[in-house]
């Protein structure tokens, strides 16, 4: 097995936009540049993307292609928990914010991109991420410090089913979630409902 440092095994990594920068406000006389889907915080979760947790905003000025998603890249967040997601193609050209960096151009030859993102959110990687780089929990890694990451690289074969492992396990945890919040909504409709004849009755 190898280990080599990310920047080695990817094209780019570069650091996304803000978001307030080119949002555009209702108060202004600017011309609407179009709509764009936003990631948030909390549209990235358990190694994917949750589509329900993406804003969609208006904007006052184009954006440069460097600062959305494509097919293929890995977003990382650079803020606790540092959780990051593969770019499957339903989510292309979605804005990247500031708290988070794109890594784009990973060699398939070498690197399998759910082996990464699995290793990308192992806590061993996000506790490394902080003490390598003397970063309080709080702080913003840098995109200098990402790029010196020291990445295990098995053969790919055996990368490639360790990703697939990941992957599904991804997928269950989301879908797992999604059950969740939705028999939490119908518990809470179901006390609501009990409150309201109950103040109707009074």
């Amino acid at each position: 097995m190898v280990t080599r440092e990310l920047d080695s095994i990817v094209n780019e990594i570069v650091s996304g936009i803000v978001i307030s920068r080119i949002e555009h406000k209702e108060d202004t006389y600017k011309r609407i540049e179009g709509t764009r889907n936003v990631l948030t915080l909390r549209s990235i979760t358990c190694g994917m993307i949750d589509g329900e947790e993406v804003q969609k905003i208006n904007l006052s000025k184009t954006v440069s292609s460097d600062k959305l998603t494509t097919y293929g890249d890995i977003v990382l967040k650079l803020n606790k928990p540092f959780d990051s997601v593969y770019i499957e193609r339903e989510y292309e050209n979605y804005l990247i914010p500031s708290f988070c960096c794109k890594i784009s151009g990973l060699n398939l030859k070498e690197v399998d991109p759910y082996y990464l993102v699995g290793y990308l959110n192992t806590p061993f990687t996000k506790e490394y991420l902080i003490t390598a780089n003397g970063a309080s929990a709080s702080s913003l890694l840098k995109i200098k410090d990402i790029k010196k990451l020291p990445i295990p690289l098995p053969n790919i074969k055996e990368q490639r089913a360790i990703g697939e492992v990941f992957r599904v396990c991804c997928e269950r945890q989301v879908l797992m979630k999604k059950m969740i919040n939705h028999e939490m909504k119908m518990a809470e409709n179901i006390i609501m409902e009990t409150a309201r004849e109950v103040f109707g009755n009074e």
